[in-house]
């Protein structure tokens, strides 16, 4: 059945991530990441050959070290926007905030040295038109038509009253929602807004993560919708362009036809040829950190927000706009919740072909639509279906390892205590043949000890031979019985005990008594204490020993005499014991499967092949040890490896 315990665990746990994704900032910025790798991996698809719509006139560093530092005389602005004109462009945006009075005007100057030094400074000679630069720039700028910059602030800083009061007059935007809002308003100066038709706000918000890749197109203020800079610049063209008011946000498509770069000083200097301007849609603005915010994209290249501005012209025109409508989130989430459980009920019924392909297959249809959906102008947020599944998958993976594990672990004491019990078979046996000779020994006592009696010769001394003779075997009896109660022994707790001891009870255990042609020598290092499992290394040796044995008496055709030498002796806290036998080794084929499950070389009446791979488990898992294996010329070496301290 399907809803177990655990898989109920598995799908709550889904459910408490997926809910936990919904609103996360985290998959929010984990979804940065797959859009920026579109973006990029777009960008590198579509090499754009054409002319672009806009150019940027950028006052540069190399405009300021010609010019001087900013900011310049507002007749050398007016200057550069009439040149700019007479090239015939097709719109004119000024991403430049003229927010206080030009202190180089000749009536400012005027007026300060009145107010300080109490002087009538004389500007007769100058013509009406330049006594004033704020007048100057407002009429070039009222004559060409040119579009203002305003910025929006989300503080309740102070708000000029002009500023407070504009409105678009176009009143386009009236009907317009949008969930970005301002509680104030910088603009420019009096005489450069007033009687300014076209303007837009020049907002530029980072993401969460400071990487720049969405712009609002409208932002409302005091109950008046304003559109962006991009937008109003392109208004200014086309009054009736349609407007998708569904779109209140973009995600600016940098993989779109580059804005051509021209520097201010170039214009000014008339260095620059028409035919660059003539019907472009011209930004003028800065790529100076200080004079204009620079943003990091998702390629890490850094750009202007004169730049960013003309990209979303270009989006426009050439319908490359890029949106991320909300209903991908949710329906994304919804998907990966599905593939979730899916994948549970896979794992549960361990198909997990199935559960590679299923991965790679939604990966596959998955980032298809995505680059599909990028290339029809749709963000699809894919990060919302594969973070919570990637997430999950990774959860149930472990979590469903650790029950294969734990299942392992559980067949692997299983198969050990399958081992010992199918042993017992054979020690019955043994138990029967080692106890025959004693008991016919005894029963042979009682029988002299009733002659003796019945011929009155029983005397004291005669008697005490008898029963000493009794003891001894009752002795060796019980001796035989304790063996095998260690070895049957569920005591897991580790115990003291000698090298020698565990020699004497594997002979008693083994089978070698009933062969006449086998025989066993040991060598060994004096007082070997050993703090182990003395059960389970009895239990390691004697799967050995009894391997040693039919390979020996298998082999007796060549070598007429078995022989099997154990040598123990112990190297910097470690027990090495090795076995060797001279029954003619193992082929060098099977020594990768020597040690698997179920893999046997002896006979089917001799061997279930679970031996050696239980004698592994034993070592490496329980003791903390190591197994190996080589061929001597004679026969085969098996040589353990043990800690002399277990606890």
């Amino acid at each position: 059945m399907f809803l177990t315990p655990s898989n109920i665990s598995a799908i709550l746990v889904s459910i408490i991530l997926h809910f936990y994704f919904y609103n996360s900032k985290h998959i929010k910025e984990l979804d940065y990441e797959f859009y920026d790798f579109i973006s990029v991996f777009s960008k590198t698809l579509t090499e754009q050959e054409s002319d672009s719509y806009t150019v940027v006139i950028d006052i540069d560093e190399k405009s300021l070290n010609q010019l001087g530092q900013w900011p310049w005389s507002r007749v050398i602005d007016a200057k550069l926007i009439k040149m700019i004109n007479e090239m015939n462009p097709s719109a004119i945006g000024i991403n430049i905030l003229f927010s206080e009075k030009d202190r180089l005007s000749p009536i400012t100057i005027k007026k300060f040295y009145e107010n300080f030094f109490d002087l009538n400074v004389n500007f007769n000679q100058f013509p009406d038109e330049l006594k004033d630069n704020d007048k100057l720039l407002s009429q070039t700028i009222q004559r060409v038509e040119a579009t203002l910059s305003i910025y929006f602030r989300h503080t309740h800083s102070y708000t000029t009253p002009h500023c407070q009061s504009l409105k678009y007059q176009k009143n386009r935007f009236s009907d317009i929602e949008t969930n970005f809002q301002a509680t104030s308003l910088l603009c420019n100066h009096m005489t450069i807004q007033q009687n300014s038709k076209d303007f837009g706000f020049i907002n530029a918000w980072r993401d969460s993560d400071g990487t720049f890749r969405r712009i609002p197109l409208f932002i409302s203020y005091e109950k008046k919708v304003f559109p962006s800079f991009a937008l109003a610049t392109l208004l200014s063209v086309d009054e009736q362009m349609e407007i998708d008011s569904s779109k209140s946000t973009l995600l600016v498509n940098f993989s779109d036809k580059s804005p051509k770069i021209i520097s201010a000083v170039d214009i000014l200097s008339g260095k620059v040829s028409a035919n660059n301007i003539q019907g472009k849609i011209v930004i003028i603005g800065s790529s100076i950190v200080g004079l204009n915010p620079t943003y990091s994209i998702s390629s890490g290249q850094k750009i202007s927000n004169s730049l960013i501005h003309a990209f979303v012209i270009e989006n426009i025109l050439n319908n490359t706009t890029i949106t991320q409508p909300a209903i991908y989130k949710d329906s994304n989430l919804i998907l990966s919740f599905c593939l979730s459980i899916f994948i549970t009920f896979l794992f549960y019924n361990k198909r997990y072909i199935y559960l590679i392909a299923l991965f790679f297959i939604t990966a596959i249809i998955s980032f298809l639509w995505l680059f599909k959906s990028y290339t029809l102008g749709i963000y699809i947020s894919i990060g919302y279906l594969w973070i919570p599944f990637i997430y999950f998958y990774l959860f149930i993976s472990i979590y469903h390892a650790n029950i294969i594990n734990k299942e392992k672990k559980e067949q692997e004491k299983f198969l050990i205590r399958q081992s010992k019990l199918a042993s017992m078979g054979e020690m019955i046996a043994l138990i029967a043949h080692q106890w025959r000779q004693p008991l016919s020994a005894i029963n042979g006592i009682v029988l002299n000890i009733d002659i003796d009696y019945r011929k009155n010769i029983l005397q004291g001394e005669r008697l005490d031979e008898h029963l000493n003779k009794i003891e001894e075997t009752t002795a060796y009896l019980s001796k035989t019985i304790h063996d095998f109660t260690d070895f049957f022994s569920k005591n897991k707790s580790s115990e003291h005990f000698y090298i020698e001891d565990i020699f004497l009870q594997l002979e008693h255990l083994s089978n070698i008594s009933n062969y006449k042609h086998t025989f066993i020598s040991y060598t060994k290092q004096e007082n070997i204490e050993i703090i182990g499992y003395k059960s389970e290394l009895i239990q390691s040796l004697l799967i050995l020993l009894n391997n040693a044995i039919y390979a020996c008496e298998k082999n007796l055709s060549h070598t007429k005499k078995g022989q099997i030498l154990i040598d123990a002796y112990v190297s910097k806290n470690i027990l090495s014991i090795s076995m060797e036998d001279n029954g003619g080794g193992i082929e060098v084929k099977n020594f990768k499967k020597i040690f698997n499950p179920y893999f046997t070389t002896k006979e089917k009446d001799h061997g279930t092949g679970l031996g050696l791979y239980i004698l592994k488990l034993i070592i490496e898992d329980s003791m903390n040890g190591k197994i190996s294996l080589k061929n001597s010329k004679k026969g085969a070496i098996f040589i353990i490896q043990i800690p002399t301290k277990l606890s």
